[in-house]
């Protein structure tokens, strides 16, 4: 179909520029929404008076996890968590340490505060001190002993003599560099994956030490705030850690991550911090308790933020494969009145310019769709009007393709850190929308009589109308006119 739309005095451009664009993306709350809000569960930590809930860490679980029991159980006093990978490692002492080998013996005494360099290079591991001496090596006849060649080597930490630790050449970001830890033992393990190097973890850590370097809330909120964040990150470890554990395929040496891939977790460097004791008492007033479904602790998801409504964990974490997913009973989606208080992250909007959209698509799976006319979200929102599993729609000047909500955040947030951003320029959660020209109210019907409005993005789907523009004398008059097919 081709139609002459109308009589114009000046020539109009056909495409409109990517760079003259600008897409605006609305939205609310930071991270998955799904469980419990942190931000909610200070505001109803609050008294009435401050214009909070005045609720205990009991009602606001029993909010957020509803169907739960709160009980006391026996932890684990062995977990093993994942610091750092990198090239290597380096280790500021504040006291006296033993270097172990993998049979437990100490191989090397190291008497006084100092800096360790730990380098893997051709298979071998090598301990350095700042005088250059690899206390790896033993002088010995008729040869040399090798003491870090086979298995991991150990630092067993000592209460009150923190050890500092930075990764050398850390190959992903999944690590936490720059912190200090004096529960446990610090293993170095030889990375047995592409580019060598080393995996750095601490082990035979307790449950409630752990607990102590999470890093989740500020220690400064009310205590039923801390004591709710306690509960919520000892049942999601135990929770985790049962499931790796039982897990044939999990052979990686570690139970948990210290990132947000699980836990913001980095030891001493938070115990030691501004108002640490509140969050430690949080952390001793909740011992040993979680939260059940019958008899098994519960993945008790949280996220910063659920915007005023929490999603269901069946919609989120549900792949667009298999969706959709069973109910999770205690993971329900449900209006949260207390989110929004004192919560910068309550609404939020991000401009992005259409060039760089079409840039961070072209680098993705979705690939190029040329210069960008129009974007909109259509189907599959969750109940609180999440994208995950809804469809982006990007009409461009050579293709129109179409996404998953939570895949076009991933491509957008990468593109932002690519470019040196960060969390203030990223779409924070998918509880977004796209506004102005590039909202599905622009979109043009088979049905639309006239002339089209100066803010159209294409057809509706399936209708190649639109596809095609060109201006030209096409009726002889002398004035240029807009061709479309």
């Amino acid at each position: 179909m081709v139609t002459l739309l109308g009589i114009i005095a000046t020539p109009v451009q056909a495409d409109i520029p990517a760079n003259s664009s600008v897409i605006s993306i609305e939205g609310h709350g930071w991270g998955h929404g799904v469980g419990m809000s942190q931000y909610g569960a200070y505001s109803r930590a609050l008294s009435v008076e401050e214009g909070g809930g005045g609720q205990t860490a009991e009602q606001i679980l029993s909010f957020y996890y509803p169907g739960t029991t709160l009980s006391v159980v026996e932890t684990l006093n062995d977990l093993s968590i994942h610091i750092f990978s990198g090239e290597g490692a380096t280790f500021t002492t504040s006291g006296p340490v033993d270097l172990i080998n993998a049979s437990g013996n100490v191989f090397a005494n190291i008497p006084a505060a100092t800096v360790l360099t730990i380098i893997r290079s051709a298979d071998i591991i090598s301990i350095s001190t700042p005088d250059s001496i690899d206390h790896c090596i033993e002088n010995a006849q008729p040869e040399n002993i090798q003491h870090c060649a086979d298995g991991p080597i150990s630092i067993d930490l000592v209460e009150g003599e923190p050890v500092h630790t930075a990764v050398i050449g850390q190959f992903t970001n999944v690590g936490t560099s720059g912190n200090s830890y004096h529960w446990g033992r610090l293993v170095i393990r030889e990375r047995d994956l592409e580019g060598d190097g080393i995996f750095l973890t601490l082990e035979n850590l307790s449950m409630e030490k752990y607990l102590y370097g999470l890093a989740e809330v500020p220690p400064s909120w009310p205590a039923a705030a801390l004591e709710s964040q306690a509960v919520a990150g000892r049942s999601y470890a135990l929770a985790r850690i049962n499931s790796r554990r039982s897990n044939e395929s999990w052979d990686l040496p570690w139970d948990l991550y210290s990132t947000i891939n699980d836990q913001y977790y980095i030891g001493y460097s938070h115990e030691s911090s501004s108002n640490a004791s509140n969050w430690i008492a949080g952390v001793d007033a909740t011992a040993n308790e979680v939260l059940l479904n019958g008899e098994s602790p519960i993945s008790a998801y949280y996220s910063s933020s659920n915007g005023g409504h929490s999603e269901s964990g069946a919609y989120v974490f549900c792949t667009a494969a298999n969706h959709p997913c069973p109910d999770i009973p205690h993971l329900p989606a449900q209006i949260d009145t207390f989110d929004g208080l004192a919560n910068p992250y309550s609404s939020w909007e991000r401009d992005y310019t259409g060039e760089e959209v079409a840039n961070w698509l072209a680098s993705s799976s979705v690939g190029s769709v040329g210069a960008i006319i129009g974007i909109y979200v259509s189907n599959g929102f969750g109940a609180s009007g999440r994208t995950d599993q809804a469809n982006v729609t990007i009409v461009g000047t050579a293709r129109t393709a179409v996404t998953k909500g939570d895949n076009f955040m991933a491509i957008v947030n990468g593109g932002v850190i690519d470019q040196g951003g960060g969390y203030g320029d990223q779409i924070l959660s998918t509880l977004y929308s796209i506004e102005g020209m590039f909202g599905i109210g622009n979109q043009i019907d088979q049905d639309t009589p006239g002339f089209l409005s100066a803010g159209w993005i294409g057809a509706e789907s399936g209708d190649r109308f639109g596809s095609v523009t060109d201006t030209g004398d096409f009726d002889g008059d002398g004035r240029m006119d807009l061709l479309v097919g």
